[in-house]
């Protein structure tokens, strides 16, 4: 009979994958769990170039750049109509990346793999689990208190890119938001509204028209942006890890980089537990608070600036006020 391993990592996206490489270095016997399916594909995802470190320390930052794409400057027509540049020159990091989800998890999955971890489709049990099920929560939804902030509407599209604009653009509209940039896969744009309601109708705002130059397509996806944490994200045998810990707006484009920066902390967390030390455990969730406080700060900051007075913005103002 099989030794159940001492930690069980249930989801094989960054985060699970990221944890699962950090206990594999530490010598811990971990399982990966990734049922191979993708329930619905990543679309229009930004890695935060903070994360280019951590990444060469797991030995893929070479492969993971290769088949992203460079987002060399950074736009943003908020709050006001005038279009601000932010070039990516300025980051000692380099450039953020537009990744393509499926690459991007296939090679951090392979990484684990590598230094040690098992990988299984089927459920397993271990004397830790790890939540790795994104904003699903699906290990650990019944079992750590959750914290919900908002929940946004996002409707997307995929269209030709006139010329090449390796570039983001965000921008305001009176009933959200819209994003568009580069997609790694298919070097396409992605167009990304985000509201209360998913668009049928709406027109994208001046400065995402013109990027776009034609009208959008037909056919769009939908997702649902939950942005709220764990409170605490881990008990006596369980740990939460990327969303299933903290789901952020993705205004900030940070969702990525924290799933692999909060890998550390999470492994140590578990660790601790194995030796029957709750320390790690503790200032693994001051870590997460800490990391929460601040995306409440500056979400509250960049919600506030656009100055609308339509539902979708007085709605987050009182929000942001009764949560941060």
């Amino acid at each position: 009979m099989t030794r159940p391993p001492d930690v069980a990592v249930i989801g094989g996206g960054p985060a699970g994958a990221a944890v699962a490489w950090r206990l594999a270095v530490a010598g811990a016997a971990v399982t990966l769990v990734h049922d191979g399916r993708e329930r619905w594909r990543p679309v229009g995802q930004e890695l935060a170039a903070p994360a280019r470190p951590i990444l060469e320390e797991m030995g893929v930052l070479d492969a993971v750049t290769a088949v992203s794409t460079p987002v060399h400057e950074a736009r943003s027509a908020w709050p006001g109509p005038e279009v601000v540049c932010r070039p990516a020159i300025l980051s000692p990091f380099g450039p953020p990346l537009a990744v393509d989800r499926l690459r991007l998890d296939a090679l951090l999955r392979d990484a684990a793999l590598k230094a040690g971890a098992r990988l299984v489709q089927e459920a397993v049990v271990g004397r830790i689990v790890i939540d790795a099920t994104g904003a699903t929560r699906a290990a650990s939804r019944t079992r750590l208190p959750w914290t919900r902030i908002d929940r946004l509407r996002c409707t997307l599209w995929k269209t030709a890119a006139p010329t090449p604009q390796p570039w983001s653009l965000v921008e305001a509209a009176p009933d959200g938001w819209w994003y568009t940039a580069p997609d790694a896969a298919d070097g396409q744009l992605t167009v990304m509204r985000v509201g209360d309601h998913l668009a049928t109708d709406t027109a994208p705002p001046p400065h995402t028209a013109h990027r776009i130059g034609r009208p959008l397509p037909a056919s769009s996806e939908y997702r649902v942006a939950t942005i709220g944490h764990a409170n605490p994200p881990w008990s006596d045998a369980l740990i939460a890890i990327g969303d299933a810990a903290m789901a952020v707006d993705p205004l900030s484009s940070s969702g990525l980089y924290n799933a692999l920066s909060l890998a550390a902390p999470a492994a140590d967390a578990a660790l601790g537990l194995l030796d029957g030390d709750t320390a790690p455990a503790r200032h693994y969730a001051q870590t997460v608070q800490t990391m929460v406080d601040e995306h409440l700060k500056n979400r509250h900051h960049y919600l506030t600036l656009p100055g609308h007075t339509t539902p979708f913005w007085t709605t987050r103002h009182k929000q942001t006020e009764v949560t941060f």
